[in-house]
């Protein structure tokens, strides 16, 4: 060996019989040589160092022969073989996979020198020239199978057959072997049964391959083509397709140009039928293997479809867009066939449409088509979508699409199950099943009534067995005793175990679809009863544990409980292991407290017995239960267990412990349960509300206080509590059933009166000011503070107080001034707002929110990474204060009017939201000054109130529309974040006072 610059590197060792057929292997880390050893050829190979790498053995015997070339293809993975004697010459392709040598096509030539050369474009090329006549043969690589699962693999004179559907054997390695007489070059099966051309001429046909015996199987009929066959010594048979058991078609070259060839076998010959002369070389030919139907491509990439020996158009589109395919399929879409092709670039076409661009093998499975990319992945897309929706990319979106070994291509996929075998580059197979053809499959199940082989496919694969109720429930509730006649308890508990509220056909198996709706909304409790009910029907005893699975999950492990109990006498040690399992789904500690919960101390116990508690600990606590009464011996239990209000229930049936109900009732806040028991009047009902009156004032509830005071009686305490609310009417009720003197009673009303005021319940202030308390003065005031002139007018006038008049009127045009100053600070804030917007939205436009250039760090909680930089160390409650205070300016910040800040578009429109809810809420208060400044004959005053405010609904109307345009992309996303949305009020209820006299004003 020598190396470019011509420095030599390696001398291999003397090899005996070494020939000059040498070729170096593109890829670079191969020489391929051959060895004539006793008269046997083989092919040896060595490294660049010049040491043996591998050989193999040539079929041929070395007499009168010798190896004229060994030649790789471009891409390293075809080794041709020439053989060159005194009458014929011999082209052979081999293939590695596993380290195995493989013997592919074996061509014929009756000629003693022919040329051999590789395409340096196409992989599986080659040109051939012989006597004087050029011939180029287009290889394709294709995985045989005969009915859909039984991989048929060539090696020379025989042919390896594996059943993929019981079994997953990597070549070489097969289960059987079909012999021939001479090198078989192409397969084709219909049915159960192959039939296997030879490089002889010769046809071969196998019955039932599927079920053939392992080992080695010879032919159940041959059949040799005709010697007056329209061929010469140079021409091979290809694209041989079996339509019947006798008939045939394929292709051959007919004086230098392709023709379809209509074949008929029997009495053990080939016989030319008809010969149809083509105008394009054939490039693909295959029929459906679920109908009649043979779909031929042209070179040009036309397609057509075969009907009696004549092509006629395939489909109604324009084919002649078709590309041409190296691997083909024929797929039905709800009941429209299409023609699936992948190209030599990887291109995957339906029909006439590009679908993907990275296709590296396909599939055809009964419900799914599926395929391999360069991305590693395989997708799966569902047949039963319309073919238009399967020619568009969405087609996938809803299917499954998983990750697989580097390289993998699909070699076959089992109809009847969900089985999917794919090839490693180096040739070992890899066994999956695709989730879309696992669900598919088991639906098929489901739908048949097969639920055990549903159950067992569930637990082997590992999905959601939620999935087994949810795609069927109707049928799965309805037929719940056929089902279980089916299983056992074990699958059973799996099934309760992982039941959920979840239906799995609506989240993580969406693609499947479902049968029916969900069967409630309480799903777990439906399907919980309903297991109960059916399996209350048979023999409980073997279905105990999952009866205890059931009261689990519906939280009802007391009547489980109850239920292990009654069976104890008469099946003991089941019970016991019931009771061992619900130990697994249950801590220790929770199954004591249900068995205490039942009041039973002998289930109690039985419970205890097999749990890792220490007896000294529930012994001593059971036997201190067990001197107790009923009653009593239940409050303590509930009390221990934290149930309050029950074990307060039965503390009060006991007799002579009131005293001890008090001191519960207060230690754990139980007033109301306990006011429900006793009646109401008796001593113990007024004992009881006047503790719960009590703790009420104590946390300042004064109103609830009072009523209870008032109930007990206590009309005193009800009086001081009432004192301090708003319920004026109900406080001086109680004082005039005190019969309190006028001046306390004056001196009461102005206290309720004082609490209304502080509350802004000016009106029923002032009414308490003006009847009780004889103060008209302090009435007028209250009123005119809540700008209720119109009812400070009205006592005025009722007490004949012209001064209070005045001082209405007074406080009335101070009140219409500071109005009209408001309604114009908010014309000019609304006008503000308006231009400005237009601005802010151009500029957004232009060069986005900015948010490239602000600072978030305020934003960010605690454990996002902000920076690059790494620290460990304790964390203190003093960082989530900062980040809540952080927080919150951050929300105050989304309301900052300061132009050029981040929020500013958002804050705008609230602000101007703000605007339409003032004018809303003072519109009514606006026209009862109105009103009164126009009786008073203010007309000015009034007149500039109006036009004020009749500016400000002009201005804000006309600039609505500015502020919150037509629906349009309001949403604006910089780098993750999202800009909040402002929307307009639902109800945009604006309106100026009207008055006829100020209409032309």
């Amino acid at each position: 060996m020598w190396t470019r610059e011509g420095v030599h590197t390696a001398t291999n060792e003397p090899v005996p019989g070494l020939e000059d057929s040498i070729s170096w292997r593109p890829s670079g880390n191969l020489i391929s040589t051959t060895v004539n050893h006793n008269n046997q050829h083989q092919v040896i190979f060595m490294e660049r160092n010049g040491l043996r790498h591998g050989e193999f053995p040539l079929t041929l015997r070395a007499e009168n022969t010798c190896v004229s070339t060994t030649t790789w293809n471009s891409s390293s993975n075809v080794l041709a073989v020439i053989y060159e004697g005194q009458e014929q010459c011999h082209v052979m392709l081999y293939t590695c996979s596993n380290y195995c040598w493989q013997l592919k096509q074996h061509y014929t030539y009756n000629t003693s020198n022919i040329t051999f050369i590789w395409d340096h474009e196409d992989e599986y090329k080659f040109h051939i020239s012989v006597d004087s006549r050029y011939i180029c043969y287009q290889l394709t690589s294709k995985v045989s199978t005969c009915s859909s699962t039984t991989t048929m693999v060539i090696d020379d004179k025989k042919v390896n057959t594996t059943p993929m559907s019981t079994m997953c054997i990597p070549p070489p390695m097969s289960y059987s072997q079909l012999i021939t007489d001479s090198t078989c070059n192409s397969i084709s099966c219909h049915g159960d049964d192959a039939w296997l051309l030879c490089s002889d001429r010769t046809i071969h046909r196998f019955n039932n391959v599927s079920h053939a015996p392992p080992g080695e199987i010879t032919p159940d009929e041959s059949y040799t083509i005709e010697r007056e066959f329209p061929l010469d010594s140079h021409t091979c048979i290809r694209h041989l397709v079996m339509v019947t058991q006798s008939k045939a078609y394929c292709v051959a070259l007919v004086n230098d140009v392709d023709a379809l060839l209509t074949l008929e076998l029997s009495d053990k010959e080939v016989f030319v039928v008809s010969c149809t002369t083509l105008e394009d070389t054939v490039v693909n030919m295959m029929k459906h293997p679920g109908s009649t139907t043979i779909v031929v491509q042209l070179y040009s990439g036309e397609l057509f479809e075969l009907h009696g020996g004549m092509l006629e158009p395939w489909g109604s589109v324009d084919m002649r867009e078709c590309a041409r395919f190296c691997e083909m399929e024929i797929a039905v879409f709800e009941e429209e066939m299409v023609v699936i092709g992948r190209t030599s670039f990887n291109h995957l076409y339906m029909d006439t449409r590009l679908w993907n661009y990275d296709c590296t093998s396909i599939s055809l499975h009964k419900t799914h088509l599926l395929l391999t990319s360069h991305s590693h992945t395989l997708m799966c897309v569902s047949l039963s979508q319309p073919a238009h929706v399967a020619r568009t990319t969405e087609g996938v979106v809803d299917t499954g699409i998983r990750s697989i070994e580097r390289g993998s291509r699909l070699v076959v996929s089992d109809p009847d199950s969900s089985r999917v075998i794919l090839q490693m580059p180096r040739g070992n197979l890899e066994l999956i099943h695709p989730r879309p053809l696992l669900l598919t499959h088991l639906a098929q199940l489901i739908d048949s009534f097969q639920y055990k082989k549903v159950f067992e496919s569930v637990r082997k694969h590992r999905v959601n067995m939620n999935f087994i109720l949810d795609y069927h429930p109707e049928q799965f509730l309805t037929k719940l005793p056929d089902i279980l006649s089916q299983l056992n308890s074990q699958f059973m508990e799996l099934f309760i175990a992982e039941l959920s509220s979840e239906d799995t056909t609506l989240t993580m198996y969406s693609f499947m679809g479902t049968q029916s709706t969900a069967p409630s909304t309480d799903k777990i409790n439906t399907v919980c009863n309903a297991v109960l009910d059916a399996v209350s029907a048979i023999d409980t005893v073997p279905w105990l544990n999952t009866l205890i699975s059931c009261y689990v999950k519906i939280d009802n492990v007391s009547a489980g409980l109850q239920k292990l109990k009654s069976l104890y006498h008469s099946h003991p040690a089941e019970t016991e292991a019931a009771i061992k399992y619900m130990l697994i789904l249950t801590d220790d500690e929770a199954l004591f407290n249900h068995a205490l919960g039942t009041h039973d101390l002998d289930l109690v116990l039985l419970v205890a017995q097999h749990t890792q508690k220490d007896p000294k600990e529930y012994m001593l606590f059971l036997n201190e239960l067990q001197e107790h009464d009923e009653l009593y011996r239940k409050f303590k239990i509930d009390e221990h267990l934290g149930r309050n209000k029950t074990a307060l229930h039965f503390l009060m049936c006991c007799e002579g412990r009131f005293e001890e109900v008090c001191n519960y009732v207060t230690k754990h806040n139980l007033h109301s349960t306990a006011l429900q028991h006793y009646q109401f009047g008796t001593d113990q009902y007024k004992t009881i509300g006047r503790m719960f009156a009590v703790s009420l004032k104590e946390n300042r509830q004064m109103e609830e206080a009072g009523v209870l005071f008032g109930q007990c009686a206590d009309l005193k305490e009800c009086l001081e509590c009432l004192r301090f609310t708003k319920q004026s009417h109900l406080a001086l009720s109680v004082g005039a059933q005190l019969n309190l003197p006028p001046d306390q009673m004056s001196g009461l009303a102005e206290q309720l009166a004082d609490n209304l005021r502080r509350d802004s319940g000016h009106r029923e202030a002032a009414r308490l000011y003006d009847r009780y308390c004889d103060n008209p003065d302090e009435a007028v005031e209250v009123l005119c503070e809540g700008g209720l002139y119109s009812d400070a007018l009205e006592v005025s006038q009722s007490r004949n107080r012209v001064d209070l008049i005045s001082n209405i009127m007074s406080s009335l045009k101070v009140e219409s001034e500071q109005t009209f100053n408001l309604l114009e600070e908010k014309r000019e804030l609304a006008e503000k707002l308006a231009s400005r917007i237009v601005v802010v939205r151009e500029k957004r436009s232009q060069v986005g929110t900015g948010f490239e250039d602000m600072d978030h760090s305020d934003l960010y909680s605690d454990t996002t990474s902000i920076t690059a930089t790494s620290h460990t160390g304790s964390t203190s409650s003093r960082r989530s204060a900062k980040s809540a205070k952080g927080r919150k300016k951050a929300e105050m910040k989304k309301y900052s009017l300061k132009e050029g800040s981040k929020y500013e578009y958002f804050a705008i429109q609230e602000a101007f939201k703000g605007i339409i809810t003032f004018i809303n809420l003072r519109s009514e208060m606006i026209k009862d000054m109105v009103n009164i400044l126009l009786l008073q004959g203010l007309l000015e005053c009034a007149r500039k109130v109006v036009n004020a405010q009749k500016q400000l609904v002009e201005v804000v109307n006309k600039s609505v529309n500015v502020i919150w345009p037509p629906p349009q992309s309001d949403v604006v996303e910089q780098e993750g974040e999202v800009e909040p949305i402002s929307y307009p009020p639902e109800k945009i209820k604006i309106s100026a006072v009207e008055l006829k006299q100020f209409t032309g004003c």
